[in-house]
């Protein structure tokens, strides 16, 4: 419970919030209590503002001094969100998004349910607390590359959904749009049921997920049937099932793999009951501890090798196909293979159209000449 205004335990914390800081945290209370009780303070140190004081006189980054003078401005009216900060209980980056939104009459109850939380949590609390209205589909186009696809809250169950798209992506939501012109053109109807059909069709190649369950085929020794890989996802909830000697469990829920319990190289079975999903590292550190760190190590390096052989040998191919292609079109083979030598490192990752194009836009300009 978040006692109001004032000091209140939180986690048994009994020391002052400078003694359990420590280090940066020290040089925040410091910045903080210095900014409570001299608001000019800053300039008889020589320092045009308190972020200025924040970034070259504490060495703190832009961010962190940002986030510092927000938190420090609320500590001024809201004392409790020292002890919230020295014990944990309540971060800088929280307290940033929480500082404009503080009141006399909510600071208690929205401190409390923001305890404990990331700043993404935060932000759910957040909209819920002020909640905001769902903004209108608009497709416009940008110049670049474009902003990092993002996702934010705006109110209860309710998210503002933004990221950067090709002409491809458009065209597709446009057609997608037109077909289903009987039920709704809003994009969220659209991708809803565009991920809708992707996720059933994943998961029912990854992990046999589906409404009409048959009998598993044979398979090779060692790999897990359908009928295992279904019951193993769904019994574990897609997420990864670790858990620590102190009871938390790992809420990975991407780069799953399917674990043997007990491995099949030292008698474990491929049915569900010695199977269990896990996230990459723990996969991985549960075959140190079965074969060793070594062995794993060495098996980890010896298919990086053939994989990377294999992405050798395919780009030499695409290469061959395009010398060809362009020696086919007239030019000089001497220029031609110029030009796929001067791509050679593209040809690893991109397609052989791509490459055709790049050459072609090297060459052009020579044989114009």
């Amino acid at each position: 419970m978040v006692a109001a205004r004032g000091w209140a335990p939180v986690r048994g914390v009994g020391r002052s919030p400078t003694e359990n800081a420590g280090g940066a945290g020290a040089d925040w209370h410091r910045m903080s209590t210095g900014a409570g009780r001299c608001r000019s303070g800053h300039v008889i140190q020589a320092y045009s503002s308190m972020y200025d004081f924040c970034v070259r006189g504490l060495g703190m980054s832009e961010g962190t001094a940002y986030r510092s003078i927000a938190g420090a401005r609320a500590a001024l009216s809201f004392p409790v969100v020292l002890t919230l900060l020295a014990s944990g209980d309540l971060h800088l980056s929280g307290l940033s998004l929480l500082a404009p939104r503080l009141t006399e009459e909510n600071h208690a109850a929205l401190l409390e349910e923001a305890a404990g939380k990331t700043s993404a949590g935060i932000r759910v609390v957040l909209a819920r607390w002020f909640p905001k209205p769902d903004v209108p589909d608009r497709v416009e186009p940008r110049a670049g590359k474009g902003a990092r696809a993002d996702v934010q809250p705006l109110s209860e169950g309710r998210f503002e959904v933004h990221f950067s798209a090709g002409e491809s992506l458009k065209a597709k939501l446009e057609h997608a749009q037109n077909l289903m012109n009987h039920v709704s053109r809003e994009l969220e109807v659209v991708v809803e049921r565009a991920l809708d059909a992707l996720i059933r069709e994943l998961e029912k190649k990854r992990w046999g997920v589906t409404d009409k369950p048959r009998r598993s085929r044979g398979t090779k020794p060692g790999e897990p049937g359908r009928a295992a890989r279904r019951e193993v996802y769904e019994r574990d909830g897609a997420q990864c099932c670790f858990v620590s000697e102190s009871g938390v469990r790992c809420t990975a829920t991407a780069f799953l793999q399917y674990d043997h319990i007990e491995a099949t190289g030292i008698g474990g079975g491929d049915g569900s009951s010695n199977g269990r999903l896990y996230c990459a590292s723990h996969n991985l550190n549960a075959a140190k501890k079965t074969f060793g760190r070594e062995y794993v190590e060495e098996k980890i390096r010896l298919r990086q090798r053939r994989r990377s052989e294999a992405e050798d040998a395919e780009a030499r191919e695409k290469q061959d196909k395009l010398l060809l292609a362009l020696t086919s079109q007239g030019f000089k083979k001497a220029e031609a293979k110029k030009a796929t030598e001067t791509l050679a490192r593209e040809a690893r990752t991109l397609s052989l159209q791509e490459l055709l194009r790049r050459a072609l836009a090297l060459l052009v300009p020579r044989s114009a000449g």
